[in-house]
C-alpha cells in the first residue's frame, strides 16, 4: 500500500511539472513578440528568429547555433488561486510538491540565408527525478512553424482550457482533428499570423513565472548547416484547417450558432445593369449567445440586373449561394452528380434545391428559403442596395 501510495505521489508530481514544462513552452512563443520592455535574452533570441532577422552578418550562411539554460521561478500561489494547481490540505500536501523553481535546457540551431529563407530547430528538455526527462522540439522553416504533437502538446491544450483560454466545445472540435502520438505535427503559418490575439492569455502567464535566461551563441565554422526535415504530409496538420473546421462545427451547435443573417448585397459600379460588373454580399452575423461577427465579403457570380429594373423580382431571383448560407446555419449540402442538384436531408429526406451553377456555387432564390426550410425573411428592402433578414424560425 505504501509503494502505491508513493507511486500515486509521483505521478502527481510530475504530471504537475509536466504541465508548467508545456505552459513554458507556450509562454516563450506567444510572449516573445508581446513583451513590452527589459526581455529576457531567449525571448530576444525567439523573436529574432520569428522575424527572420540574421543575429550575425558575418556568420557564414547566416548559420548559428545556441543554448541556453533557463531558472523558471514559479508563483504557486498565484497558479493555486487561479485552479491550475489544485489546493491540498495539509493531510495530501506531498501532492502539492511543486518546486518554487524549475531548470531548463534549451538549445538549437538556426540559419538564416541571403534569400531570406530562415530556419531553426529548437529543443526542451527538462530533466526530472529518477532519470525521467520531458522533451519536445519545435522547428521553423520560411513562414512556417512546426510543432511536434505529443504529450507535452497535450498538455498545453489542456491548459488553455483550464485557463479558460479555449472553450470545452473548441477542445473537443480540435482533439478529433488530431493525434498525439505517432509522429504526428502540426503546423502554423506565420505569414499573417497575428500574436495579439493571444496578449490576454500572456499577460495571466508572466503572472505564473519568472523567466531568467543566459543565452550563448556560436557563429563559427564548427556550426554545421542543416535542414528542417520534410514532415510526412499524411501526419502533418494545419492550423489554419483545423480553424475552419472548428468554425464549421462551433456553427452546428447550440449557443454558439447563427440565429440572424442581416445580409446586404452591393453592385459596384460603374453601371448597375451590367451583368459583368462586381456583385458582392455582406453579412452581419448573430450567434444565439449573442455575439456578432461582421463576416467577410463575398463575391457573386449571378445576375442581379433584373431586381435593380424592378425590385419586385427579388424573391424569384437566384442571388443566394446555396452552400455558403447554409453552411452559416450549421447545415450540410450535399450534390447528387447523377441528377446535378444540390440538396440538404432532413428527417432521413431529401430536400432538393434548383438553380443555376455558376463557378460551381449553386445559386437559389429566397422562395426556395421560405418554402423548403424553417428559415424566416425579413426587413426586405431593395433602394441603393439590396438588404434583407434570414433568421432561424
Amino acid at each position: 500500500m505504501m509503494k502505491t501510495t508513493k507511486t500515486t505521489n509521483k505521478f502527481y508530481k510530475i504530471k504537475k511539472i509536466a504541465m508548467i514544462f508545456a505552459l513554458l513552452v507556450l509562454t516563450l512563443f506567444l510572449s516573445a513578440t508581446l513583451y513590452s520592455c527589459d526581455k529576457p535574452d531567449i525571448y530576444v533570441l525567439i523573436e529574432n528568429i520569428l522575424q527572420n532577422k540574421n543575429l550575425n552578418e558575418k556568420s557564414p550562411d547566416g548559420l548559428y547555433s545556441f543554448t541556453s539554460e533557463l531558472d523558471i521561478k514559479i508563483n504557486t500561489d498565484y497558479m493555486r488561486n487561479v485552479g491550475l494547481l489544485p489546493d491540498f490540505d495539509e493531510k495530501n500536501e506531498e501532492l502539492d510538491a511543486v518546486p518554487g523553481e524549475l531548470n531548463f535546457k534549451i538549445g538549437g540551431r538556426g540559419k538564416n540565408s541571403k534569400k531570406g529563407v530562415s530556419q531553426f530547430i529548437i529543443d526542451f528538455e527538462l530533466a526530472l527525478p529518477e532519470n525521467e526527462n520531458l522533451k519536445t522540439t519545435v522547428y521553423k522553416k520560411d513562414n512556417l512553424l512546426y510543432f511536434e504533437l505529443n504529450d507535452v502538446s497535450r498538455m498545453v491544450l489542456d491548459l488553455m482550457f483550464s485557463s479558460g483560454f479555449l472553450e470545452m466545445p473548441v477542445k473537443d472540435l480540435f482533439d478529433e482533428q488530431i493525434e498525439y502520438d505517432g509522429g504526428s505535427i502540426i503546423c502554423f503559418d506565420l505569414k499573417g499570423f497575428d500574436l495579439k490575439f493571444f496578449n490576454d492569455y500572456v499577460k495571466e502567464i508572466k503572472k505564473m513565472f519568472t523567466v531568467k535566461s543566459n543565452v550563448k551563441y556560436d557563429f563559427s565554422n564548427a556550426v554545421k548547416d542543416f535542414d528542417v526535415p520534410d514532415f510526412d504530409k499524411e501526419k502533418t496538420v494545419y492550423f489554419d484547417d483545423i480553424k475552419i473546421k472548428i468554425k464549421q462545427g462551433l456553427l452546428k451547435l447550440p449557443y454558439y450558432r447563427y440565429v440572424e443573417l442581416h445580409v446586404v448585397i452591393e453592385t459596384v459600379e460603374p453601371d448597375k445593369t451590367d451583368k459583368n460588373t462586381n456583385n458582392f454580399m455582406h453579412i452581419l452575423a448573430i450567434h444565439e449567445n449573442g455575439k456578432v461577427d461582421i463576416l467577410e465579403k463575398v463575391k457573386l457570380d449571378c445576375d442581379l440586373s433584373k431586381i435593380w429594373e424592378d425590385p419586385d423580382f427579388l424573391y424569384a431571383a437566384n442571388i443566394i449561394p446555396m452552400r455558403y448560407l447554409f453552411e452559416l446555419f450549421g447545415e450540410t449540402v450535399h450534390w447528387d452528380s447523377e441528377k446535378n442538384q444540390a440538396y440538404t436531408t432532413k428527417e432521413n429526406r431529401k430536400i432538393i434545391f434548383t438553380g443555376p451553377v455558376i463557378n460551381s456555387k449553386t445559386y437559389i432564390s429566397l422562395l426556395q428559403l421560405l418554402a423548403n426550410t424553417n428559415y424566416a425573411i425579413d426587413s426586405v428592402h431593395v433602394e441603393d442596395y439590396i438588404e434583407f433578414v434570414i433568421s432561424r424560425k
